[in-house]
């Protein structure tokens, strides 16, 4: 039996299972027949954005290519046959607020035909336009009248260049602009050496707590609405091989973190040299490469927020790193030096208050990449970790929190500083195949603290981890990247959009050293926190989704004393909006 007569059999087994033997072994065979992946090569180092779209671009320059090669370039660019017909003229336009003179569009007319007929006496051939009576001899024409006609000749032909431009030149045709499906609004040049694309992203929230936060008092955390992040971007490129990004944001609207809330903030500022795609250079401020969660971006996320493990990863920081991608994701590294900032950071700057920096690398592997029919090319496993050291006047660890951003269930005391190394580390596996997608990692986090009044230097590990799955009720594809719904909503059709389910379960591990050798208070901290996540994702299209969360959160207090970390219950809503 052949592949394709196997994809077939597939195919019709999974339209008998589906109404005879159930819709798990339906899923199976479906998948196999009808192997639809994700739309970006690679599981990559995400940016806000996905990356350029050549194949898009390249269209958009042969058209180009095909409009310029309908113009001359060079010598008399209104020689009579190269001239267009002109097409019916509307009558004259009579203007008689100002007492002007109409315009006569066949007066106008009449004097192109002039020209043209003029030019065609000048060279001693026929117009094209239309047969004329026998042209008078060239020597008929009077000196003032043929140098008119040249000088009329030379300037269209030097407005055409200017237009249209040459093999050295770009001219004003040759600028490409316009919206296409994945880069959005752009604007390149015709050689496609310089590129601008300016997405968008918007994302407004209601959140709730039904259950009340904390697990008590209800209405300590009110329900509120937020703008999570407003974000206008700039992506360019230079001379095809350097290319920069750059994004504010004015939303931030995090509910309980005063280091972000209603503040504008950069995530991201860097440029980069990418001549080969095995070996980039990027320097600014961007991701930390070590969390896989992380590098999705987060108009991409199943879920409206990251999972507990973002607690004990970073988020940006300013440094320099080296990546690259073999065989559209066979294998995929990235390596960098950063300044170093504490876990579960924002996306404050990180100005190094010593020489010492923080080495970060992750590698990736796809190995069923290069399967076209495999069930397995969606899956992709790696590692991610770093070495550095907690600096002296921090913890290295900001607020832990929920995953509703509205309690803060970990922190260390005030006089808690860094005493030496700090190991991460980030097992990661994903898995996309049709309609499902799964997700997990674990975090791994090792400090050495102590406390600035005195004592021993502690040594404390913190651990979490998570595990995620989504599926689409419709038949639209999972991915790691952009979701592009098969059928955009239009009702007149019977179209409605993309509709995904997801659930997600993680959990977080305090060190009880911590609490021990009295790092933190075990009065207002939790020694363990587990979350349960499900959620509903409408992809209304390619740009406008709505989302709903219901997050239960878990506490165990680190002392008998602590009863007032039960639980905490999120309800959150979110339009958003990109391009």
């Amino acid at each position: 039996m052949t592949v394709s007569q196997l994809a077939q059999w597939c195919h019709e087994s999974s339209r008998l299972f589906k109404r005879r033997l159930g819709v798990a072994a339906a899923i199976l065979c479906m998948n196999w027949a009808q192997p639809v992946w994700a739309v970006e090569p690679y599981f990559g180092y995400y940016d806000e954005v996905p990356p350029i779209d050549e194949a898009e671009l390249n269209a958009a320059r042969e058209r180009l290519q095909e409009a310029r090669a309908r113009l001359p370039h060079a010598g008399p660019a209104t020689e009579p046959d190269r001239l267009p017909q002109p097409a019916p003229l509307p009558p004259p336009i009579v203007d008689e607020r100002d007492g002007a003179p109409p315009i006569d569009f066949q007066e106008v007319d009449e004097l192109r035909k002039t020209f043209q007929r003029l030019q065609a006496q000048r060279l001693g051939e026929e117009p094209s336009s239309q047969p004329q009576p026998s042209p008078a001899p060239k020597d008929s024409l009077s000196p003032e009248l043929d140098q008119q006609v040249q000088k009329l000749s030379q300037r269209v032909g030097e407005l055409e260049r200017v237009l249209v431009g040459t093999e050295e030149h770009q001219g004003l045709a040759g600028m490409i602009g316009g919206y296409t499906r994945h880069n959005g609004f752009f604007l390149m040049s015709g050689d496609g050496d310089f590129f601008l694309r300016l997405p968008v992203l918007l994302q407004t929230d209601l959140r709730t707590f039904p259950g009340g936060q904390n697990g008590a008092n209800p209405g300590v955390n009110p329900s509120t609405f937020i703008v999570e992040r407003a974000r206008t971007m700039v992506h360019f490129r230079l001379w095809r091989y350097f290319r920069g990004y750059m994004t504010p944001d004015f939303g931030n609207g995090f509910t309980n973190n005063p280091n972000v809330q209603g503040r504008v903030q950069v995530p991201d500022a860097f440029g980069e040299w990418d001549y080969f795609s095995l070996f980039r250079i990027r320097m600014g401020k961007f991701k930390s490469p070590i969390g896989l969660e992380m590098l999705q971006a987060p108009q991409n996320l199943s879920f409206m927020e990251r999972s507990l493990t973002r607690n004990l990863l970073p988020n940006r920081d300013l440094g320099a790193m080296v990546w690259g991608v073999y065989e559209r994701g066979l294998f995929e590294y990235q390596l960098g030096v950063f300044n170093g900032v504490p876990n579960a950071n924002f996306y404050q700057e990180s100005a190094a208050t010593g020489s010492a920096k923080t080495l970060e690398a992750r590698i990736f592997s796809r190995p069923f990449v290069a399967s076209t029919t495999s069930m397995f090319r969606g899956l992709g496993y790696g590692v991610g970790m770093s070495v550095g050291s907690v600096k002296q006047g921090s913890s290295g660890q900001d607020p832990m929190q929920t995953e509703t951003f509205s309690y803060t269930f970990f922190q260390y005391n005030s006089n808690v500083t860094g005493d030496g190394q700090r190991i991460r580390i980030s097992p990661q596996v994903a898995w996309y195949v049709g309609r499902l997608g799964l997700l997990g990692q674990y975090v791994r986090s090792t400090q050495q603290l102590r406390l600035v009044t005195g004592g021993p230097s502690v040594r404390t590990t913190h651990e979490s981890w998570s595990a995620q799955a989504s599926w689409f009720l419709t038949d639209d594809t999972a991915t790691f990247g952009h979701v592009q719904p098969r059928y955009p909503v239009e009702p007149s059709k019977g179209h409605w959009g993309a509709w995904e389910i997801a659930a997600r379960y993680a959990q977080l591990n305090i060190d009880p050293e911590t609490f021990a050798y009295n790092l933190a208070d075990p009065t207002i901290n939790v020694l363990r926190a587990k979350s349960s996540t499900v959620g509903l994702n409408w992809y209304l299209n390619t740009n406008v989704r709505l989302t709903t969360n219901f997050v239960h959160t878990d506490f165990t207090g680190a002392t008998r004393a602590y009863r007032a970390a039960s639980h905490e219950d999120g309800l959150m809503f979110r339009m958003q909006m990109t391009f």
